[in-house]
């Protein structure tokens, strides 16, 4: 199973920090000469004074550096996206400051005043709340040249939920399980249209992924198939249970041989169940010896080794049918039955 591998905001800041400012790039703008990249305002500003890159040296241009920096929108996406409450809280320093210059306001896009929502910037956090639509993924439909409007029974069918962006799709899974008493032997499938969806993806790695425009749930659909491997497993299991049953009987009577007394005879037969009654080809016992009733027959039971898995009526300690002519011991003394 794959594993994520969680990186810290602090690994990448060499990489989303102005080295003029310190802070995270704030629309990143990046010297085409050297490609790096630092804070708009904090490039300009020094190219008012110098021709070279801050980092490197480089010259930038020889009179007039300012048209060899490029502003660089993927890179300022990125660091909105990775740091949390960034993008939040820049739109909100630029709405109180262009509230305190209207004079000012009217130059720029809604972005450089602040107007622009978190939702059209498409920039998600953690704790933020996504709306989802979740339903069976019918197979069926694949493939059609145009798409039908949704049944009456689909659209029933269809299940929303609120889940914040930080949820993973195992998590989901769980969920669908036990919402429907889905078996352990059935898997269940989390997927984007066609797709299936690995389990450590949170929500907002979907959105990011797939390019979720907010106009509506993030569609979700989820299938259940049995879990192949399961089933394997369990009929290897099935087998070998089976296997031992059948090679029961037989180390039963080999450990009956090792554990009989010295001269007792054995018996190649299975074992009888329990609730057969014991036929033997062998005389009976005589139900009295040494004037006490089936005392030979008790101390031999008493002192043959206690073998598990073996019928009670072996040596017939509750009746006197079915026993084998032995010698036993006796308080010392050698006592013939038969």
């Amino acid at each position: 199973m794959h594993r994520t591998t969680r990186i810290k905001i602090t690994e990448l800041n060499p990489h989303l920090m102005c080295v003029l400012c310190g802070g995270y790039f704030i629309d990143a703008t990046t010297i085409i000469e050297c490609l790096h990249s630092f804070c708009k305002m904090c490039i300009v500003r020094y190219l008012e004074t110098s021709k070279y890159c801050p980092i490197c040296d480089v010259q930038v241009h020889k009179t007039k550096p300012l048209l060899n920096i490029r502003s660089d929108k993927t890179l300022q996406d990125i660091v909105y996206k990775l740091v949390p409450g960034l993008f939040k809280n820049e739109m909100k320093r630029r709405r109180d400051f262009y509230a305190e210059h209207p004079v000012d306001a009217s130059n720029g896009s809604n972005e450089d005043r602040g107007e622009v929502a978190d939702e059209d910037k498409r920039i998600i956090t953690d704790d933020e709340i996504i709306s989802l639509s979740i339903e069976f993924f019918d197979q069926t439909r694949l493939g059609g040249g145009v798409e039908d409007k949704p049944s009456k029974d689909q659209v029933a069918n269809k299940r929303y939920l609120q889940c914040p962006a930080a949820m993973t799709v195992m998590h989901l899974r769980k969920f669908l399980r036990s919402k429907m008493d889905i078996p352990s032997t059935y898997q269940v499938e989390v997927m984007y249209e066609d797709e299936p969806l690995k389990d450590y993806y949170t929500l907002m790695d979907i959105a990011y992924i797939y390019t979720w425009r907010r106009n509506g749930p993030l569609p979700l659909k989820y299938r259940v198939r049995p879990n192949c491997k399961k089933m394997k497993v369990s009929h290897a299991q099935q087998e070998g249970q089976n296997s031992a049953s059948r090679s029961g009987p037989e180390s039963d009577s080999a450990s009956d041989k090792a554990g009989s007394p010295a001269g007792a005879p054995s018996t190649s037969s299975s074992l009888p169940s329990p609730g057969t009654p014991a036929q033997s080809p062998h005389p009976q016992l005589p139900n009295n010896v040494n004037g006490t009733p089936a005392a030979a027959a008790a101390a031999a039971a008493a002192a043959a080794p206690p073998t598990p898995s073996r019928p009670f009526t072996q040596f017939g300690s509750g009746s006197s049918s079915g026993n084998k002519p032995r010698k036993v011991s006796l308080n010392g003394s050698s006592t013939s039955s038969g």
